[in-house]
């Protein structure tokens, strides 16, 4: 009984994160994105897209978790090197987190400053596909440029 228990819920996971990810590719070609051009195959997700805004390389990629399947979009933003004053970038960027940006936040990886949104894909629909997708995509074309200029470093890696 335990097994058929583990079984069905990976195959609801399955299910879901299949189902997600056509959502996703619908709303990249929507946006102007061949799907199949844009898929990742270098990333961290188990499904990934790479596409470009502007200046910005944002991926969207789908996990899954322990607790269930997430739908993550990133964008690389800066590079710090040894030039970046890190104290001063960081607390303006703890201060766009808190008057700027929403549904999103920025945050770092390693030496890079990214700005990311997640969620769990339960009962996720297409607007909040779209919606994630083109928040990160306009805040970190909006902030990359800004934040080199201001602070030093270089632009977020191209993926």
């Amino acid at each position: 009984m335990e097994t058929s228990k583990v079984e069905l819920f990976r195959n609801e996971r399955e299910s879901n994160a299949v189902s997600c990810a056509a959502m996703i590719e619908d709303v990249l070609r929507d946006l102007g994105h061949d799907p199949t051009a844009a898929r990742a195959i270098d990333s961290h997700e188990e499904r990934a897209w790479s596409i470009r805004q502007g200046s910005a390389t944002v991926t969207v990629g789908l996990s899954n978790r322990a607790d269930y399947v997430y739908l993550r979009v990133v964008a690389p933003v800066l590079t710090v090197n040894p030039t970046v004053d890190t104290n001063r970038l960081f607390a303006r960027l703890l201060q766009l987190n808190a008057r700027e940006v929403t549904g999103a936040a920025f945050a770092t990886a390693g030496d890079e400053v990214q700005i990311v949104s997640e969620r769990s894909t339960i009962d996720l629909d297409r607007s909040e596909v779209r919606d994630v997708i083109a928040r990160v995509s306009k805040y970190a074309d909006d902030w990359d440029d800004r934040l080199v200029e201001e602070y030093g470093g270089t632009l977020g890696r191209v993926g």
